[in-house]
């Protein structure tokens, strides 16, 4: 029997094999993304360990404790109840967690440093806002609101309920501002209506009813971290290349 004739799962009168289920998987646009994540955290576990980087027992136990914590799995008999309803052992568990604990280390190890250029370099971008945006389709109406704020001194809150039209809020750096905002909004001053600018639901205004100024503290440090690791792996990743033959394979 080869491998991909392996039964991984079965039914009465039913059965299916790895090569079966890798075609499914592939049939359904599935096993392409599968296969990357899975070559990503080959390659952050080579890069960890060339770069000396390990999990200590300590580091393990610690994170193996909070997750079981979490899941009220306070018992050896609770835990092995709940890897054995996962399909996993003990040793495949916290072989998963260990490398978790790596990937993490890695990146800290590739950033930790560069972070505090990228905001220096960019400090405007992490400026917290807090926007509230209206949409209509209606030019007409979007014209309306504006006057009725701009002209007569009223909020975009207040005008907008009186057409029943929502108020979408959200907090959010300033570089993520959405792409028919983040110009409009370049240089408004907080309480400042933009708009109407074209949306993809329609025409849209916008306020800034807050604006705080960048800090490094440790959400943004993690963000900025974050994005300059998934940078460095989205550009490794791109050499990758796959084998025709096992992406179509069949039982």
């Amino acid at each position: 029997m080869s491998t991909l004739e392996t039964p991984v799962a079965s039914l009465p009168g039913v059965s299916l094999s790895l090569g079966q289920l890798l075609q499914t998987l592939h049939a359904q646009g599935r096993l392409r993304p599968l296969v990357v994540e899975a070559l990503a955290g080959r390659l952050v576990q080579q890069e960890a360990r060339q770069a000396g980087l390990s999990v200590t027992v300590e580091d393990l136990q610690a994170v193996v404790d909070t997750f079981r914590r979490a899941r009220g799995l306070h018992t050896t008999s609770a835990t092995r109840a709940w890897l054995d309803g996962q399909g996993l052992t003990v040793d495949d568990f916290e072989a998963g967690v260990e490398e978790r604990l790596l990937a993490a280390k890695l990146k800290h190890h590739q950033t930790a440093a560069r972070a505090d250029e990228c905001f220096a370099t960019h400090r405007t971008d992490f400026e917290r806002l807090r926007v509230a945006r209206v949409v209509t389709g209606r030019d007409d109406l979007a014209r309306e609101l504006a006057s009725q704020v701009r002209d007569e001194g009223r909020d975009l809150e207040g005008v907008a309920r009186e057409h029943g039209l929502p108020v979408d809020r959200r907090r959010l750096f300033r570089r993520d501002l959405p792409v028919h905002l983040a110009a409009a909004l370049a240089k408004a001053q907080p309480g400042e209506l933009v708009g109407p600018v074209g949306a993809p639901e329609g025409l849209a205004l916008a306020v800034i009813e807050e604006c705080r100024p960048a800090e490094l503290d440790s959400a943004t440090r993690q963000r900025i971290q974050d994005e300059l690791f998934g940078g460095w792996l989205a550009g490794r990743m791109q050499q990758a290349t796959f084998e025709p033959g096992i992406m179509r394979a069949s039982g």
